[in-house]
């Protein structure tokens, strides 16, 4: 079933009961996504791909990031983070896709490392870029530190999902 964004979801009340957070896709529609956050203020929300529209295929549009200042903008709500997901298919270079950096740069700089998930999203994007592709640019760049890598390859998304690694 189909919610329409600018009507209360249930799950999005029922996951409070559970400590769960609602994982929501609106790219190409962040306002509406924003809506919703703003309705729902006790329910935590990831926001999957960059809340950007991402290609399928190549090439990445004209604009990629178009709607990064309203992505910038979303990171006001202390009640979401987002994943960064897609992000090489967003670039208009190839690998290892150098401008995606400047733009990533100020996500992270608005949404704060802990609140940023990193993701290859390859299986939906794999006629763009595979899963090495998608994963080598951000273990290798130096525009991360160590503790910034953690946090964004693996540390965010357990403190989102409120995981932790079993031991042994």
């Amino acid at each position: 079933m189909r919610w329409r964004c600018n009507r209360p979801i249930p799950a999005a009340s029922r996951s409070v009961r559970h400590d769960f957070p609602v994982n929501v896709l609106f790219w190409g529609n962040v306002d509406a996504g924003a809506a919703l956050i703003d309705r729902h203020p006790e329910t935590r929300f990831i926001i999957d791909h960059l809340a950007i529209l991402q290609p399928r295929v190549p090439p990445a549009p004209p604009q990629p990031w178009a709607d990064l200042p309203k992505v910038l903008e979303l990171a006001k709500r202390p009640n979401a983070v987002i994943k960064v997901s897609g992000a090489c298919t967003l670039s208009r270079e190839p690998y290892p896709f150098p401008d995606i950096w400047d733009p990533l740069a100020r996500v992270f700089d608005a949404w704060g490392f802990d609140r940023c998930l990193w993701g290859t999203d390859w299986t939906r994007a794999f006629a763009v870029v595979n899963y090495e592709q998608a994963v080598e640019p951000f273990l290798r760049t130096d525009r991360l530190s160590d503790t910034e890598r953690a946090m964004l390859m693996g540390g965010a998304c357990a403190k989102a999902y409120g995981w932790s690694p079993k031991k042994a």
